[in-house]
Formats: C-alpha cells, structure tokens, sequence
C-alpha cells in the first residue's frame, strides 16, 4: 500500500524522526552510562518515541501492529514521569524498596494496561480511565517537584523540579487537547506539524543539557572546591551573620539571607550546599534554631516558659514543623527533652 505524503507532512515527519534519532541517543547515552538514574529516564524516552510516532501525519491503517505497541508506550508516559520524579527528588529512591501494597496493585494495573493495548487495541472504556488516572498522577508529579522548590540547595534537583513540572503541564495539555479537542483540531496539518517542531526542539534541549553536563565532579576536583570555600569570605560573612542571631528571623528565607549578605540567592544556595553539605534550607536553619532552643530548655530559668513561646522565639511560624524538626534532630519531642532536666 503507498503511503501519499504532502510537503508539509515530510517536513512533520522530518522533525519527528530527527526527534527520535535525538531521544534514541540519549538513550544509548544512558544505557552506557548505567547509573541508578538510567531505567525510568530510558522508559521515558521510550514513551515520548511512542507518541512521537504515533501521531505522525499517517493514517492509523499503515501502522498495523506496531500501533498497539506505541498507543501502549504513549500510555505509559505518565508512570515514567512519576519514576523520573521519584528517583530526581529522591537519589536514594530504589522501586524494589517501594511498599508492597503499592508496588503490588502498580505491577497489576500494568499488567491490565498491556493485555488492553497490545492484545485488545486500547479501544473502550479503560482508555478513558486511564487517562483519568493519568491526571491524578501527573498532579501529583507537580506537587512533589513543587514542594519544597524554594527550600531545595540543591542547584541540579531544584532544575529537575521545575522542568518536571514543565514536562507534567505539556504532557496534561496535550491530554486535555486529545479528550476534549474536536478531531479536526487534532488531524490538522497545523496541529501536528507544531507537535513535531515542539517535540523536536524540547528533544534538542534535553539532549544539549544532557550530553554537555554530563560529567561529574571528580572527588579530587570537590575537595579542591571545599577547601577553596572554607576561606571563602562569603561563607565567613554567613556563619557571623548566623552566629549573630540571623537564624531566630521569623519567615527567614534564602532570599531575605542573600539581601542582607549581599549575594545573589543562587549563590548563597551553592554556598551551603557545597561548602556546608546542607542540600535544604530549613534543615540549615533548624541545625541552628534547635540547638538554641535546647539551650533554653536546659536553662532552669526557662522551666515554666511555654514550648510555644520558645519555637517562635526560635524564628518558627507555628508548633508543628518546629515539633517535627526537634524530634528528627534530637530523637525526642521537646518535652521529653526537658523534663530529663
């Protein structure tokens, strides 16, 4: 059977193969690199190559049975996004530790999901439920890289969480395009060829980024770092500041820090990340404000002042999170801590 092609749409294809050639590299990229990162951002190149092809300007008729095996993958992308965001936010993160009861119903559900797309087409109501769940998941892909986006020292995961929550927002206007969208919208030469260049140029940016820092900081090159920060004069200007009383500032962020060190916020983040180890900034905070706090508890002056008192005094908006970063920090509520004395 020939396939007739329209200038335009060997332009379309043009960008969606020059696009998968972009997402097969850095596959092979990942693959030979074997870090513990490398198996759900291999997954997801593989989802994005599914629905890059799936959607080419070619009549469903011409895939035969290979369109099953791409309408699965495309239907996949939202479980490799959560992968993705798991193991970026989390570098401990490992699948095989992940609860049973989780891990258990997932292996199901996706056992389900395989069996309706390859075997069944992926025609009917499942389709319909699937991108429902797809939704839910995606939401909470944004929640988890949006939390804590302020707080995080750490330069390469706070990028992580914000292309994160780009990724989530194409691929859930992209469904909202797909369910709702008349199917005129969605088979115009216009539609798919902005797919395509989109597609395309998304690609050659996480490919650029990729490849070009790709290399870690060796352990000689770190420690050569470190000890050109510890006389740094920024980082002594930080501890006198800290040791001044700035850490008792009630709503003490790292830009309101930065202002009154002078320094941009990014370089205050790379300050203590790189030369304190702290890879968030309320657990810099608290390594200073609990200890304050102990001190006062220990004080048999301070016997009858409210715990309360003493957590906003510490710079701490409400009883919760200063309960939270106590015990995590001492292994005991701020009561039991007090009355050993």
């Amino acid at each position: 059977m020939n396939i007739v092609l329209t200038d335009l749409q060997v332009i379309d294809l043009f960008f969606r193969f020059a696009a998968v050639g972009l997402l097969i590299l850095l596959m092979a990229f990942l693959i030979n690199r074997a870090s513990k990162q490398s198996a759900p951002h291999i997954l997801l190149c593989s989802c994005i190559i599914g629905y890059v092809l799936l959607t080419a300007p070619i009549e469903n008729s011409h895939y035969g049975g290979l369109r099953n095996v791409l309408l699965f993958f495309t239907d996949l992308t939202p479980y490799a996004i959560l992968w993705v965001t798991l193991v970026q936010l989390n570098h401990q993160f490992k699948l095989a530790q992940s609860p049973k009861w989780i891990v258990y119903p997932a292996v199901l559900w996706l056992v389900i999901l395989a069996y309706f797309f390859l075997v069944k087409g992926g025609t009917g109501l499942l389709h319909d439920i699937n991108h429902g769940i797809a939704l839910v998941i995606l939401l909470i892909c944004v929640y988890l890289s949006a939390y804590q986006l302020y707080d995080d020292l750490d330069n390469q995961r706070r990028n992580a969480r914000q292309y994160l929550i780009l990724l989530c927002a194409l691929y859930m206007t992209v469904l909202v395009v797909f369910e709702f969208a008349s199917s005129a919208i969605r088979n115009s030469w216009q539609f798919s060829l902005t797919n395509a260049v989109a597609i395309f140029a998304i690609t050659l940016f996480i490919a650029k980024r990729t490849l070009l820092t790709a290399d870690e900081i060796s352990p000689t090159e770190a420690s050569t770092q470190h000890a050109e920060q510890i006389d740094n004069p920024q980082l002594t200007a930080l501890n006198n500041l800290m040791e001044q009383g700035a850490f008792l500032q009630p709503e003490l962020t790292i830009g309101k820090l930065a202002e009154q060190l002078g320094i941009p916020a990014h370089q205050l983040r790379q300050l203590i990340n790189q030369a304190l180890g702290f890879s968030n900034f309320s657990h810099y905070l608290n390594s200073y404000r609990i200890p304050w706090v102990c001190e006062r508890l220990n004080n048999p002056t301070n016997k009858k002042t409210p715990i309360l008192t003493l957590a906003f005094e510490a710079g701490y908006g409400s009883i919760a999170p200063f309960n939270r970063a106590f015990k995590q920090q001492m292994g005991l509520t701020p009561t039991q801590y007090r009355d050993q004395f």
